[in-house]
Order: C-alpha cells, then structure tokens, then sequence
C-alpha cells in the first residue's frame, strides 16, 4: 500500500444495496497488536537497564536477580504495533516500565541538536497516526540470534538506541548508524524474561 492508497473497511449496504466504507487508519499509522510483559533489557556487560521516576533518563546497572521484581524499572512492557504503510524492516514497538506504581514510555527526542532518548509518564498508545517518537523498529542484531536486536527510531531514521557512558553513568542513548548494517555492540540489547 502506497500513501495515495486508502486502507478502508466495509461497513454496511445502504437502502438501494449501495456499500458504505468506514476509513480504518491513515498511511503510516500503526495499530497495537500485542505486548510482551516483563522483560529484562541487558547491553553486552549484562547490566540492566533501569529507569527512575527522579529522572527522565535510562541507565544501565548491575542488579542481582531478586532486584528485579515489578514496579522496580527494570522490568519493560514490549508493544508490538500492526502497521498500515510503515516499510517492511522489522516490526514497530514502542517501550514502556513501571516504576512505582506509575507507568513510564521511551520516546527520542532532539534537544538543539542533540538526539536523545527520555522516559514519560503514560502508557503507549493504542493507534499511532503518522510519525512518532515512541516508535522504533526491532531489527535483529545478527542474522540468526533471535534473542538480540536493534532498534531504529521510526521518527529520526539513522538513529538506534545504544549505551554509552556519559556523567560517570552508562546511560541509554540514541546513536547515530549511517549504515543499518554496521555491527555496532553498543548498540546490542538482549530481552529476557
């Protein structure tokens, strides 16, 4: 499907058996399909990824295993996202944790110049139109390992979350790849349950 093409449903038969249409979404809108609950988010040093409700920001730390536990920030809601004209790279999810009892979403931002990622409080949304900036594309770090991956951001292409240590803290980033193709480690996260 093309932006010029409409994604529509059939609604109903009118009087002289005319059939109405109903507009489902825009182009490039996105619909939440699923989501994976509870999942632990590790960089390549087996931190883990944390984040506070004193800070907008995600770092990552070492936690033993009983440190992770619900409303803590450690544990991420995954959701998948259908699509209705987004390219067919992989597919769209948006991030979200408890910490507390609030909820908080990923999402990039560009601070005069700067990309970053941040963390605000509310829930993804069910439908997405158009661009976002909660929105990444999961792509699979390797061919062949189901278990790591990468993520682009659907809003600033070129730009994948990453880590890096900033503030004496090993911070959750926003990197910029030229090439989506690069093997870059800073740039590989591991889910687990």
């Amino acid at each position: 499907m093309n932006c010029k093409e409409a994604l529509v449903s059939a609604v109903c038969f009118g009087e002289n058996l005319e059939l109405y249409f109903e507009e489902v979404l825009e182009c490039d809108s996105l619909r939440k399909e699923q989501c994976i609950c509870q999942q632990v988010f590790r960089n390549i040093n087996s931190q883990i990824l944390v984040v506070r409700s004193d800070s907008n920001v995600g770092v990552f730390e070492s936690a033993a295993d009983q440190e992770v536990k619900r409303g803590s920030g450690m544990l991420f809601t995954i959701h998948y996202y259908a699509d209705t004209g987004v390219p067919e790279t992989g597919p769209a999810v948006a991030f979200s944790v408890q910490e507390g009892s609030k909820t908080y979403s990923m999402y990039c931002m560009d601070d005069g110049g700067k990309r970053m990622v941040r963390f605000r409080e509310g829930e993804p949304p069910k439908d997405i139109e158009g661009k976002s900036d909660m929105v990444f594309i999961q792509k699979l770090f390797t061919p062949g390992d189901g278990t790591s991956f990468k993520f682009e951001s659907w809003l600033m292409p070129g730009y994948f979350l990453a880590f890096a240590k900033e503030d004496g803290l090993i911070k959750l980033i926003l990197k910029s790849c030229v090439s989506g193709d690069e093997v870059d480690e800073t740039m590989k996260i591991h889910f687990e349950t």
